[in-house]
């Protein structure tokens, strides 16, 4: 029998040190940019795609809560606390991935499958599925 295992992530949206973008003109604002990061044991795993690289960071002197607690102080930026059922066997690959943006590598990290291609898109799906905002910063 297997043991479900429950994932708690933060996601952050956010147009704050975000490199102007030609594409930004069609997005909503704040909504230019999204990451993720979690706690993992005593260790958090941060992980920021940008269109160079995934900017991944290990914390270890302080706790994913007070990492996102002061993340969103930052100015146009909301963070959401996402606790999902983790599924091993769900597949990642499908046809709103195919694109390696900011969304679809959180989509993948986060385990999650749905049309989302734009970060205000899965800011809306996240909170449909009980996402809800760290504080009052709606």
């Amino acid at each position: 029998m297997e043991s479900v295992v429950y994932v708690t992530w933060y996601v952050v949206f956010t147009n704050h040190d975000v490199n102007r973008h030609p594409i930004h003109r069609i997005l909503h604002k704040p909504f230019y940019h999204c990451y993720c990061f979690r706690q993992v044991g005593e260790h958090i795993h941060y992980n920021n795609p940008t269109t160079s690289n995934i900017d991944t960071k290990i914390y270890q002197e302080v706790s994913a809560e007070e990492l996102a607690q002061e993340i969103s102080r930052q100015p146009n930026t909301k963070v959401l606390k996402f606790k999902y059922r983790f599924d091993i066997k769900n597949r990642m690959f499908n046809i709103y991935n195919m694109a390696p943006t900011c969304v679809s590598v959180v989509k993948m990290f986060l385990g999650i499958r749905c049309r989302a291609v734009t970060p205000y898109q899965l800011y809306k799906y996240l909170l449909k599925r009980g996402a809800f905002h760290l504080t009052n910063n709606k």
